[in-house]
């Protein structure tokens, strides 16, 4: 009877360890930051690959940019909600900008002329995107 305990606990410090290495703990503050650094360079490439004209041919490939570009704010969304001194809200504010102007693009532009159209908003994605990096003292950008 009294064997049943120590099972329950080595059970419980399993459980523990296993939710550790899948990494149910909070990381700390420097991997967070690290993460979002890195999550800031993949957005920053994204905006580059949405105006890169010689990648894109029609208004479709400019909103499959787009599509890049939202899936990269997710990621900057999620790592800097692991930080609690860090602010989005100016680069949310700048990526909903830029998703509505590409959702408002005529599909009969030229892709000279979309990104034309585009390219204030996408600067302000930009410049947003390299102040928190440079907040956050990233290197490698």
């Amino acid at each position: 009877m009294g064997m049943k305990k120590p099972g329950v606990l080595f059970i419980a410090l399993a459980l523990v360890l296993a939710c550790a290495g899948a990494g149910c703990v909070q990381p700390s503050e420097e991997d967070a930051e690290a993460q979002l650094c890195q999550d800031l360079e993949e957005l920053g490439a994204a905006l580059e690959s949405m105006e890169n004209t010689s990648l894109r041919s029609s208004v479709g490939d400019i909103r499959d940019g787009r599509d890049q570009v939202r899936s990269a704010m997710e990621s900057v969304r999620e790592s800097a909600g692991q930080l609690a001194n860090v602010r989005v809200d100016e680069l949310n504010a700048a990526y909903e900008d830029l998703d509505q102007a590409v959702q408002s693009l005529p599909d009969d532009l030229t892709v000279v002329e979309a990104i034309q159209t585009i390219r204030p908003q996408i600067q302000a994605v930009r410049d947003e995107q390299r102040n928190l990096y440079a907040d956050l003292n990233c290197t490698g950008q």
